[in-house]
């Protein structure tokens, strides 16, 4: 016992002395670098990374450049039912999803990076799109089309639901017979052939699509006009899966030049004296509308517009709704996509005299 004893008191007296500040400061370990951000994740736009869930529904690297965007739905209620069925994909070892997916609120998340392929499109309408897997972004928008039934005026039914005005009109156009031919949506289990259409996407949904287009079309150098489809437009699909999306972005691309024009026309009727004071009035009110929703649009989800939210509500007593400049815009830009078509119709109509 005395041995022990005697040996734990030479350890002690002869063990080495603690390492100096400067020495502990020289070994401390470099903390590790944070992974880097997935492919086409861009979180200035809220956007979610769910790729550490969905990821590997991927059917490999992607070998070939990306040269164009296919816009989907998801034919499923809510942003749950999707991961559902993305996560089945994951399980089962599946590809057949898409890189994004928008929420009916606008919410968005990234499920696959975009240098890895999905199984999200054929080709097989539009044969330039055949292999498009190897090179197409996919975006996937929660929704569920609505339910025809062939035994009814198909004309009547399709009236009644929200569309887009092209695509309304394009359906409204044609006879009854080939109205639903159009619409005939496969047959289900019992053989019996289902008739469905998609209507418009949402307020949200139109932000949301609005502002990540924009992003992948500059990041991958594509023209806006001819690089981005519709589901439908290349594949064999339910009618308006992506058309009302396809009609919207145009729209937005149109409304610059239909801003000018009315600015144009405002210009001629104040150099004309006959001009009425009140038209005249209402114009310059329109005008100044959409000019400030154009500014408020553009600033959207840009770093300095986020940073001037931020501090918009920080500013904010607890339980007090945020305000100021920034979330005055953000007012404006809500209204703008929830009536982006009636609005847009407006600016039309005041543009051309």
């Amino acid at each position: 016992m005395a041995d022990k004893q005697q040996r734990r008191t030479t350890s002690s007296a002869t063990a080495s002395p603690a390492p100096s500040q400067t020495a502990a400061v020289a070994t401390a370990k470099t903390p590790p670098a944070p992974p880097p951000s997935p492919a086409g994740y861009f979180p200035d736009l809220g956007m979610k990374d769910e790729t550490g869930a969905y990821g590997a529904m991927n059917s490999g690297p992607r070998t070939e450049p990306v040269r164009g965007i296919v816009e989907h739905r998801t034919e499923s209620p809510t942003m749950d039912a999707a991961r559902n069925s993305y996560a089945h994909q994951v399980a089962t070892h599946g590809s057949i999803g898409a890189h994004y997916l928008i929420g009916t609120e606008g919410e968005t998340s990234l499920t696959v990076p975009t240098d890895k392929k999905t199984s999200h499109v054929r080709g097989n309408q539009d044969k330039a799109w055949k292999g498009a897997n190897a090179w197409a972004i996919g975006i996937e928008n929660v929704g569920m089309p609505a339910k025809i039934d062939p035994d009814k005026d198909v004309h009547e039914q399709v009236d009644r639901l929200t569309l887009s005005p092209e695509m309304k009109k394009r359906l409204l156009a044609m006879p009854e017979p080939a109205l639903k031919q159009s619409l005939a949506d496969g047959k289900n289990k019992k053989g019996v052939m289902q008739y469905a259409l998609h209507t418009d996407i949402t307020g949200p949904q139109k932000r949301a699509n609005y502002n990540l287009v924009n992003q992948l079309t500059a990041t991958n150098h594509l023209n806006p006009a001819t690089d981005v489809k519709g589901h439908e437009q290349v594949d064999y699909k339910t009618t308006g899966e992506g058309e009302p999306i396809i009609e919207f972005l145009a729209a937005m691309r149109d409304v610059p030049a239909k801003i000018a024009a009315l600015e144009a026309r405002i210009a001629k009727m104040q150099a004309d004296p006959q001009s009425s004071a009140e038209e005249l009035g209402k114009l310059k009110a329109l005008l100044a509308r959409e000019q400030g929703s154009r500014a408020a649009v553009t600033a959207d989800k840009t770093p300095a517009e986020n940073l001037a939210m931020e501090g918009e509500k920080t500013l904010a007593p607890e339980g007090v709704t945020p305000t100021g400049p920034a979330h005055a815009r953000e007012a404006d830009r809500t209204d703008y996509y929830d009536h982006f078509w009636a609005r847009k119709q407006a600016l039309d109509a005041a543009a051309s005299p």
